[in-house]
């Protein structure tokens, strides 16, 4: 591959990645202005001399490379927003190949990834589905690579409010959005740090979690560099009445791990994941809220939080 790379680097949580191209102009952030808030001047990246978790190379098809497909076998399937990713590997060895079937695209787009995720290259089409799949790729490989490092990437709603993180969990039609609306409605003081995939960390050593906002948030436009402890986890299933309890650290355990993205297939990046959330579970509070879509349901939750917080302070 010829010509001068691009370079630019984000740092998304606790982590930094870096993309590059050699397409004149290019400019990930342009592709994707939810990622522009995180961008990094190569200025503090250089100066602070700070270390990517992974690169991803975004080159045009045209420049794509012979490969023998036929030694890398399946490990997963899977469908999200119409779009079919199929994963598969290089038995007994750290070398990927991810393609991604695009809503309104016939051709599947082709990346491969080495070293355990922490570099890749992805070949674009050069259509409108190219910002589609560069997003779900930065976001799915962030989670992959980032699994063994106490990090995980989880699908919830994240309120903050008085220097806390408070994130909403569960299956997907049970209202994480609509219950961060009611806090931002009837509590005073909230402010919407993430609506779909927020970063969390567990810091071994301070036994604190932090939950960062990141590029990706669903539907809703709220990408913003910034971070808080985790107040507290609340798993939301819909009910005819508003309850809540806080679970014990195995249920706590069962609540938050189907909310983590991951690699099942890969056992070392599996365990990763399960061995943040048992920090998780046993280091923070976790919740079981049943509830209506009302300003109650808001008012129990922030309530019932908020006086175990203030026990615990005082």
């Amino acid at each position: 591959m010829k010509g001068e790379r691009n370079v630019q680097v984000y740092q998304v949580g606790p982590y930094l990645f870096g993309t590059s191209s050699t397409i004149p102009h290019w400019k990930t952030e342009e592709l994707i202005p939810s990622l522009k808030p995180f961008l990094l001047s190569l200025d503090t990246y250089k100066k602070k001399e700070l270390k990517i978790a992974f690169s991803l190379a975004v080159q045009p098809e045209s420049e794509i490379q012979e490969e023998d497909h036929a030694k890398y076998r399946s490990l997963v399937e899977f469908e999200w927003e119409g779009a079919t990713c199929r994963i598969r590997v290089i038995p007994d060895t750290d070398s990927y190949l991810i393609t991604i079937l695009a809503p309104n695209d016939p051709k599947e787009y082709t990346a491969y990834f080495f070293y355990r995720f922490t570099k890749g290259v992805l070949f674009l089409h050069e259509t409108e589905a190219d910002a589609f799949v560069l997003n779900n790729i930065l976001m799915m490989i962030y989670a992959f690579n980032t699994a063994c490092s106490d990090t995980v990437l989880m699908h919830a709603s994240v309120i903050k409010k008085d220097g806390k993180g408070y994130l909403f969990q569960g299956k997907s039609g049970t209202g994480k959005s609509t219950h961060s609306g009611l806090w931002l409605k009837h509590i005073p003081g909230c402010e919407l740090l993430n609506d779909d995939n927020p970063i969390v960390h567990f810091n071994r050593e301070t036994g604190e979690a932090t939950v960062y906002g990141s590029p990706w948030s669903g539907k809703t436009p709220c990408y913003k560099n910034d971070s808080v402890p985790v107040g507290a986890f609340v798993r939301l299933e819909q009910a005819p009445m508003n309850e809540i309890q806080r679970e014990s650290p195995a249920r706590a355990f069962a609540s938050l791990l189907p909310s983590c993205s991951n690699l099942k297939e890969v056992r070392e990046l599996n365990n990763g994941v399960i061995e943040t959330v048992k920090y998780l579970a046993t280091h923070t509070p976790v919740y079981f809220l049943k509830c209506l879509p009302d300003r109650e349901a808001a008012e129990i939750c922030f309530n019932t939080i908020w006086k175990r917080t203030k026990v615990i302070n005082v």
